[in-house]
């Protein structure tokens, strides 16, 4: 695992670590539709298209909801999975400092009982999550520039 950069390292190699409102459905509404929104966001798909495709999966798969845990797994299972795991006597993992950990890359991450994305060390969500506790994530994709960067 990566070591946690220190603040004048986040500046040398300009990661953001912040958060920013992000709310793809096209009508702005703020529902409770984290898991069609992370989708959405984190694979730039149109948020309606996202959700008939998670509608549609889960009758096919015999869920009742998209927003069960088990068909969230099933659903990000070829996605590289990062499991987060509690060391006794610390603290767990928070957004915050996912974010250092993974400063590139774009990430579906797992909180306590939500789902949110960060993308080169921004978390995009329609509220500050950054101090819930993260258990799981899924790397989805890494930007072409990181391959090219001096």
């Amino acid at each position: 695992m990566l070591d946690i950069l220190h603040t004048s390292q986040r500046k040398i190699l300009g990661c953001n670590m912040s958060f920013e409102f992000k709310n793809p459905h096209p009508k702005g509404i703020k529902t409770t539709d984290c898991v069609v929104r992370a989708i959405a966001l984190a694979l730039d798909n149109d948020y309606l298209e996202t959700r008939r495709e998670l509608n549609r999966l889960k009758r096919e798969l015999g869920f009742d909801s998209y927003k069960e845990n088990k068909f969230v797994y099933k659903y990000l299972e070829d996605y590289e999975r990062i499991i987060i795991r509690a060391e006794k006597g610390k603290p767990r993992v928070k957004g915050y400092d996912f974010i250092e950990l993974y400063p590139k890359g774009t990430y579906i991450v797992s909180m306590a009982g939500h789902l949110s994305v960060v993308e080169d060390g921004v978390l995009y969500d329609l509220w500050d999550c950054r101090y819930r506790s993260v258990y799981t994530a899924w790397k989805i994709k890494w930007k072409l520039s990181l391959f090219f960067s001096i």
